[in-house]
């Protein structure tokens, strides 16, 4: 098969034949429709993560089709070959302390596609081995290659979202309007939220925000942002979502009602400030959100797109082909696209 294999940090990834993975007991073969480019990855690819070993296949956003069930499958989707898929990133033990009390995104014994945390090879292959706990259905009706950020883009700000509590009549900011926070954006009116309030320093991302819902955009380029979200929401946000990697909360903390909450996804590696007094006196609470739970979010996630209430295809911006695979990594870098996939698997229908 076809795959995209990593070499060294700083370095392309290389396409190669290797041979087609056999799953094992309990595993699923899925033959590869679409893979999303993710942040993640090119935090990996540019050095800034742990490196995995030479030849680890990448790609944690992952959508496809059945191939082949392994010995000893439990099947309890009841999954045929054929059946088209969405791939969880990460893979809980469903045992300890914290799935046990429903937090299995902070599962320590989790594997994932992810080098540091157990790696499994991901997704940037025309085939791929998951464990069945990790494989869920798609409805009919939704999209089989968009479907892949659904286990990622989607799933990151849904989980966050529903950390902060986001609902009905909740005001939202969004502080960075990447593939998360477009996600973000579309998600919380979904769920109901009222005012979305998208804050970037590129143009094109708050266009987009805006046709994914956002009811006001602003501008962070230049002038003061905190003037003008201050203007729609005197009071403050109940909930600021800041997604970026390496934030201040500087925004954040200035932006967010008393009692209300920020929530943070992004990672990096600087260290947070925050005065203490400001937090107490305010009342503010601020989360940290890791991924989301697989076995609750991804089926929800998949209910919404079938109900029509989101729709990945209007989240991502461009497909590539694998031959395009270093390419669409370094359009990443440079802003030039919200959210892409590469195609591994058949073309849509009504594509060249």
């Amino acid at each position: 098969m076809k795959a995209a294999l990593y070499r060294a940090p700083g370095q392309p990834l290389e396409l190669a034949e290797i041979p087609v993975p056999t799953p094992g007991e309990g595993e699923v073969l899925v033959k590869v429709a679409a893979t999303g480019i993710c942040h993640s990855d090119l935090h990996i690819l540019d050095g800034e993560m742990i490196p995995p070993p030479e030849g680890f296949i990448l790609g944690h956003e992952v959508s496809g089709w059945v191939a082949e069930l392994g010995p000893r499958c439990e099947n309890p989707h009841g999954l045929s070959p054929g059946d088209p898929v969405v791939a969880s990133w990460i893979i809980p033990c469903g045992k300890c302390y914290w799935c046990a009390r429903g937090q299995e995104n902070y599962c320590p014994y989790a594997a994932a596609r992810m080098p540091g945390l157990i790696g499994l090879n991901g997704g940037h292959a025309e085939y791929m081995a998951v464990p069945e706990t990790a494989v869920f259905p798609i409805p009919k009706g939704v999209d089989v290659h968009t479907a892949a950020v659904i286990s990622c883009a989607y799933g990151t700000a849904y989980r966050a979202l529903r950390e902060a509590g986001t609902g009905p009549g909740t005001s939202l900011v969004v502080v960075g309007v990447g593939g998360v926070g477009l996600a973000a954006v579309e998600l919380a009116g979904a769920l109901g939220a009222r005012p979305i309030v998208a804050v970037d320093v590129r143009e094109s991302a708050l266009k987009k925000a805006e046709e994914l819902g956002a009811t006001h955009t602003v501008d962070a380029s230049g002038g003061d942002p905190l003037s003008t979200v201050r203007e729609i929401l005197p009071q403050g946000a109940d909930v600021v979502y800041e997604t970026k990697p390496n934030p201040d909360l500087k925004l954040a903390l200035e932006t967010v009602r008393r009692g209300g909450t920020i929530v943070v996804t992004g990672l990096g590696t600087s260290t947070l400030e925050i005065p203490a007094s400001h937090l107490v006196m305010n009342g503010i609470r601020v989360v940290g959100s890791l991924g989301y739970k697989p076995r609750t979010d991804i089926p929800e996630l998949l209910s919404l797109a079938a109900a029509g209430k989101i729709d990945p295809r209007r989240l991502v911006s461009h497909r590539y082909r694998p031959e395009e695979i270093n390419q669409a990594y370094q359009n990443l870098r440079q802003g030039k696209h919200h959210r892409a996939v590469v195609i591994w698997g058949p073309q849509p229908p009504g594509n060249p």
